[in-house]
């Protein structure tokens, strides 16, 4: 748990930047930031994604001070494996929050019984 604890509150500003160009505010749904994405979702998101805090902070550093909007267009362009590392983190995040999920109607997976004799068999 303590590398989760790495994110200092500057750099969960910076990171909810980014993840608002990816997720805006709109109808009736939060932006990413709205949503604790660079909060609660990051720390989530970490728990079972630990790989992805070095890559989160070179971006977070590489972002900071500049345009969210010009930096995602450039991480686009220019690098593909930041772009993928940002666009796999942002919506994770923004789908484990439970306000999100009842805006969606989705409850979560739910486990089924397996047919042991299928039909078409």
């Amino acid at each position: 748990m303590g590398q989760l604890m790495n994110f200092h509150s500057d750099e969960r500003l910076v990171l909810g930047e980014l993840a608002n160009v990816l997720i805006p505010a709109g109808e009736d749904f939060p932006s990413a930031s709205e949503a604790g994405v660079a909060h609660d979702g990051l720390d989530q998101v970490l728990s079972f994604r630990p790989d992805f805090v070095d890559g989160l902070k070179r971006l977070i550093a590489a972002a900071r001070g500049r345009s969210a909007v010009d930096f995602v267009a450039e991480l686009q362009r220019d690098d593909p494996a930041g772009f993928s590392l940002l666009a796999e983190f942002v919506p994770g995040a923004y789908f484990l929050n439970a306000c999100v999920r009842d805006k969606l109607g989705y409850a979560g997976q739910k486990a089924r019984a397996i047919d042991p004799q299928p039909d078409h068999l």
